[in-house]
């Protein structure tokens, strides 16, 4: 199924990039940035959230109250996924406690003072999105999963949810992961019961932040799915 929404999205890409006047290489480095680099990410999103609903039962059953009264055993549409918001939420919770890109990267356009420390103009910045997005400055019980902190209309202090990256050079794939994530999730939760079987899982940090050693799930069919 993530195979169909790739070729469906990655055909609608190319045609925006080709109608935008890009060049053939530039082109390329786009969509490889969002098909290829996006598979590590896509991959460690479903993963941390399953890990975090099977690690929090009462959130595990909302989303599939929420899956069943939505779409019942229909596939999920652009437009019924849309009405998921609950998973909405906790896919963005996932992305806040375990951001796939942990560190972001940016050219100081000038020679900034921050904090006593001079950055010229010119240097590469690392900065951690793990860490800010974990801050308890900008974050109530930071720590905590909280899918309900994302809830319409709540707006995190700007710059502290960086899974994205922000501003006008934020990740191409932004909506495209969120969509995919959100409809991969609600397939298997229309069709499965999950249960965790290892809750000590700790984050990896390789290209993309990892559970290690992984998350084992015991998978049972739904009563009555198709």
């Amino acid at each position: 199924m993530t195979s169909v929404v790739r070729r469906v999205l990655g055909a609608a890409a190319l045609g925006g990039l080709i109608a935008a006047g890009m060049e053939e290489g530039l082109i390329r480095d786009q969509l490889l940035t969002m098909l290829i680099a996006g598979h590590d990410t896509s991959t460690a999103l479903l993963a941390w959230s399953l890990y975090l609903l099977g690690a929090h039962p009462e959130a595990m059953q909302s989303v599939r109250q929420e899956v069943d009264q939505v779409l019942g055993q229909e596939p999920p549409t652009a437009e019924s996924a849309s009405a998921l918001t609950y998973l909405g939420q906790v896919n963005l919770e996932a992305l806040r406690l375990y951001p796939p890109i942990h560190l972001g990267s940016r050219l100081a356009a000038q020679d900034l003072d921050y904090n006593g420390y001079l950055i010229p103009g010119g240097e590469r910045v690392i900065y951690s999105i793990y860490l800010t997005q974990r801050h308890k400055d900008y974050w109530e019980e930071p720590n905590t999963f909280k899918p309900e902190r994302h809830a319409s209309g709540s707006r995190p202090t700007p710059y502290s949810w960086l899974a994205f990256g922000g501003g006008p050079r934020n990740c191409i794939g932004a909506a495209y992961g969120q969509f995919e994530t959100k409809v991969v999730l609600a397939r298997v939760l229309q069709g499965f019961e999950l249960e965790l079987v290892e809750r000590h899982v700790h984050p990896h940090m390789g290209a993309t932040l990892e559970p290690r050693p992984g998350v084992r799930m015991r998978v049972r069919k739904r009563r009555g799915a198709a």
